[in-house]
């Protein structure tokens, strides 16, 4: 290591909080893929009784409206914090005139994901509307 360099602190190790909510995600609909995935194999081969069909994809919409909507809310809260605490003077301790320029990329982020957390919800429901018809 060059004895010039210095360790930055405030870098990115994790590709922000916005990846990895994403990678989150990605794992998590993996993961119920593969266990649906599991089930239709165990079903298919191992129990040859007839059983009622469950709808496995109305619970990963379900999990997913939830995580969308905690998530969504949480990154519009945690900027609104963030911008908060960055305006304080730490000389005087007032709130000085406000700027509104500064990082609000994560209040956007939120508030698309909760657009997406509707849109779940909405699926899912389609989708109970058209199961009992």
């Amino acid at each position: 290591m060059d004895q010039k360099q210095s360790f930055n602190l405030n870098a990115d190790f994790l590709g922000g909080f916005t990846s990895v909510f994403m990678k989150l995600v990605f794992v998590i609909i993996v993961v119920y893929l593969l266990l649906m995935i599991l089930n239709f194999l165990r079903d298919k081969f191992i129990n040859k009784e007839a059983t009622k069909k469950k709808e496995d994809i109305s619970d990963l919409l379900i999990i997913l409206n939830k995580l969308f909507y905690v998530s969504g809310f949480g990154f519009v809260i945690a900027n609104i914090f963030q911008f908060l605490l960055s305006q304080i003077d730490s000389r005087h301790g007032n709130m000085p005139s406000m700027n509104f320029r500064g990082e609000w990329e994560y209040l956007t982020f939120g508030i698309i994901i909760i657009f997406v957390g509707i849109g779940f919800k909405v699926g899912n429901k389609i989708l109970q509307k058209n199961k009992t018809e």
